[in-house]
């Protein structure tokens, strides 16, 4: 919706169909929202580049130097979402652009996916219905065991880990995790069992599940290292991000019988091809994964309520910017401190 007298210009490049009526709704006559559902930077011209005082982000675009540089009035870029991985954070603070996102959108979404997976799996879902659809009335499954008592090993107690863990007390499991960056004495608030590395939930964990932010020092963080520590028999859940596993050590971890099933929403490159041999075996059911494997499609945060949560609550970070307030959720701080 054009407005002649409109202060700002707001850009959602990616995702959103214009017109943007929550955002809309948001902003008020204050500003402009530029939505063109683009899927490629080149799509939108120079000038609304240029032109954008503040950016709604998605996951369809990376905005690196190329694209910041383009950013010549842009105050804040907002990433509806939580990751910022597709954001250069650095760049956009020597620009003096904040970059927030909104971390809290879905966590009940997320959470509940990841107990999905452990459930099914661990009742041999996928296995009962894929022998049913063969016309097989075979009940017995050598992946289902009582959860009662295992041990469930977080890694990353943030929101979305801290769900997850009070999801797991209710079902009877003993939660541990690793997070260096959690206060002392969360731990008591929790009664989960804090551990002091990696190789700790790798050992200990019956049931191993990814809720760290994808950063350099966790990318890959899960590959052959760490397999080689796990407890034989694991099951591993990543909801998080894709590159923290590395896929090519999880499969050899699974021949070897090291993982014994896994749940997977996000993969190392989304959609996937079939250049990694574990999902072209799933995809082409190969045996020896038959009921091991669970792939959703980066799927974990959706819901409508959680769609139109993280859309108010992304314009709204903008627009505390624009006029001038300090956002609530600013990732890359210098930029505030200017």
């Amino acid at each position: 919706m054009n407005r002649k007298h409109a202060k700002f210009r707001v850009l959602i490049p990616d995702h959103i169909d214009s017109p943007a009526e929550i955002e809309e709704q948001v902003f008020g006559p204050a500003a402009e929202v530029i939505a063109p559902k683009a899927e490629f930077i080149e799509e939108i011209p120079e000038d609304i580049w240029s032109s954008c005082d503040a950016i709604l982000a998605y996951d369809c675009m990376r905005y690196e130097k190329p694209l910041l540089s383009r950013l010549s009035k842009c105050r804040v870029i907002v990433r509806a979402g939580i990751g910022t991985d597709n954001i250069d954070l650095e760049e956009a603070r020597k620009r003096d652009i904040s970059v927030c996102n909104v971390p809290d959108y879905c966590t009940e979404e997320v959470a509940d996916h990841t107990m999905a997976f452990l459930l099914a799996l661990v009742r041999g879902f996928p296995e009962h219905a894929e022998k049913v659809c063969l016309g097989r009335w075979e009940r017995k499954s050598e992946l289902t065991f009582r959860l009662r008592g295992k041990v469930f090993g977080i890694i990353g107690l943030g929101r979305i880990g801290s769900a997850v863990a009070v999801r797991a007390k209710a079902l009877g499991l003993k939660v541990v995790f690793y997070d260096p960056y959690i206060r002392p004495g969360y731990d008591k608030v929790l009664d989960a069992e804090r551990l002091d590395s990696l190789e700790e939930v790798a050992y200990r964990g019956d049931i191993i599940s990814i809720h760290t932010p994808l950063t350099e020092k966790t990318r890959a963080m899960i590959g052959p290292d760490f397999f080689s520590k796990v407890k034989k028999g694991a099951f591993l859940i990543n909801t998080a991000r894709g590159p923290i596993v590395d896929i090519t050590a999880l499969e050899q971890a699974m021949k070897e019988g090291l993982i014994r099933a896994c749940g997977l929403d996000v993969l190392s490159k989304e959609p996937p091809d079939d250049k990694l041999q574990l999902i072209k075996d799933f995809r082409n059911g190969a045996e020896w994964l038959s009921g091991r494997v669970i792939i959703t499609p980066h799927s974990a945060y959706h819901s409508h309520e959680a769609l139109d949560e993280v859309r108010l609550k992304s314009a709204a970070e903008a627009k505390r910017v624009l006029e001038g307030k300090r956002p609530l959720n600013c990732v890359n701080l210098k930029a505030q401190e200017k």
